[in-house]
């Protein structure tokens, strides 16, 4: 039998020691999950995570084997919309947790050990609803034999620039303002004007929630002037770029937008973030014409990048047209699942408590 420790860790109080059991762990994750990408420096994932969402709160679980290092082998994170924040009226019943675990601790019953306390603890905090999401095998498996419900398949997909038809893409550029002639391409590094930041959450804050759901049981979001602030801080102290194009209509209203992030440690890969119109000015190859801008400027101002990585999920079959004309290729799927908390509950009471993971905590969930 394992025994297990768990532990908390605070972004904002964490010591030397303690980043370093961080990264170390994530080094091991990241050679399993991605071994062919970029790592991101140290330095760079630390300012991060010392910027929390003002939207949501994460707590973040260390898992320790007490009879084995005091190296982590396993993690796990609460994350739940704050009661001040702009998105809990819509979210506030929902608990995401996410587990990981290093592939020799698996099937162990530590995971339904680490789920019985989120589930204690949605229990405690009036959360009615567990979301998750996992694309590995061992992922999928566990949160099936948990009795969880497939909720949204997505998928991550690649765009290699060497094949890139760049002529097609020139061509998309230039019919876009030929179709809309009165529509304006602006764009930002970095920040949002003052002046525009008002209406540009409003606009992303609309066409976030128009992306497709299918079975996904959770609220729309809200973004805030304060939270894309607090977004662009956290990018820029860890050394990343945010490339931000949008179109404007004659009377000044933003009908579209788009965005990238690179981080100078991933080197030849950029991420293809939002990208939306809004419904009245669908039709008229807004969408086409942003993504093209936008792959020209990076073509211009990244030269070193090969890849685009972008997610969408599986039924978005509007921006899924768009990306596999460009070249966007199926790279890995995962699923988002979720389940009822009496469910969950239903499940966990069937599995007796003699038979789960000796459980000790050291400021960890019990001390919540």
């Amino acid at each position: 039998m394992v025994r297990i420790k768990v532990v908390s860790f605070d972004p904002q109080r964490a010591t030397g020691e303690e980043w370093a059991r961080f990264h170390a762990y994530r080094r091991k994750r990241h050679v399993e999950t991605d071994p062919n990408d970029p790592l991101r420096a140290d330095a760079t994932v630390e300012a991060q995570q010392r910027k929390p969402d003002i939207a949501w709160k994460e707590l973040n679980f260390p898992v320790i084997d007490i009879d084995g290092s005091d190296e982590w082998i396993g993690w796990q994170t609460l994350e739940f919309a704050r009661s001040d924040g702009p998105s809990y009226a819509e979210n506030k019943r929902i608990l995401w947790v996410w587990i990981s675990l290093l592939p020799s601790y698996r099937r162990q019953g530590i995971g339904r050990r680490l789920l019985r306390e989120a589930a204690n603890f949605a229990r405690e905090r009036g959360k009615s609803r567990v979301v998750s999401y996992a694309e590995e095998a061992s992922g999928l498996a566990f949160w099936k034999v948990v009795g969880a419900q497939d909720a949204q398949r997505d998928r991550q997909s690649r765009l290699n620039l060497d094949e890139v038809d760049w002529t097609m893409v020139e061509q998309w550029a230039a019919e876009g303002p030929a179709r809309s002639p009165d529509s304006k391409l602006v764009w930002f590094t970095n920040r949002i004007d003052d002046e525009d930041i008002e209406e540009w959450c409003a606009a992303f804050t609309e066409v976030w929630n128009m992306m497709p759901r299918d079975d996904l049981d959770i609220g729309d979001e809200v973004f805030t002037p304060e939270r894309r602030r607090q977004s662009e801080a956290g990018i820029a102290e860890g050394g990343g770029t945010t490339l931000t194009a949008l179109t404007r209509e004659e009377d000044g209203t933003i009908s579209g937008l788009t965005e990238m992030g690179y981080f100078p440690e991933e080197d030849w890969m950029i991420n293809q973030w939002m990208t939306g119109v809004r419904r009245p000015y669908r039709g008229r190859g807004l969408g086409k014409w942003l993504k093209a801008a936008m792959l020209l400027w990076v073509r211009e101002e990244f030269p070193q990048v090969r890849v685009v990585r972008t997610d969408n999920a599986f039924s978005n079959a509007p921006m899924l047209s768009i990306n596999e004309r460009l070249g966007f290729k199926l790279y890995r799927e995962g699923m988002e699942v979720q389940i009822g908390l009496e469910d969950l509950e239903a499940y966990l009471a069937k599995v007796p408590e003699s038979e789960a993971t000796l459980f000790e905590t050291e400021d960890g969930l019990a001390g919540i």
